[in-house]
């Protein structure tokens, strides 16, 4: 089943990647500082895939997880205003 997620990307890899929720988008909004090269992105996942991610991300191979991320993708995009790349730092 497809899942939306969120989170923030940068060249060091993932730093939050999330399930979508009603909370979400302040916790990223927290995470992407001004003067900091960070990405805010939504993106929808297979379950399996997501847990993948998620895996590398909990072990600390933040630059593999984005990668991943961005294999598995279905759809990934920005979601905060000010992000006018359409792809992840890589």
């Amino acid at each position: 089943m497809l899942k939306a997620y969120v989170g923030v990307a940068s060249k060091q890899g993932l730093s939050l990647f999330q399930p979508e929720r009603d909370d979400t988008l302040s916790l990223v909004r927290r995470h992407v500082c001004h003067g900091v090269r960070r990405l805010g992105f939504w993106a929808t996942l297979h379950d399996a895939e997501a847990q993948s991610v998620q895996a590398l991300f909990l072990g600390g191979h933040r630059r593999e997880a984005m990668m991943a991320l961005d294999r598995f993708a279905m759809e990934i995009g920005p979601i905060l205003p000010s992000d006018t790349d359409d792809s992840l730092p890589h």
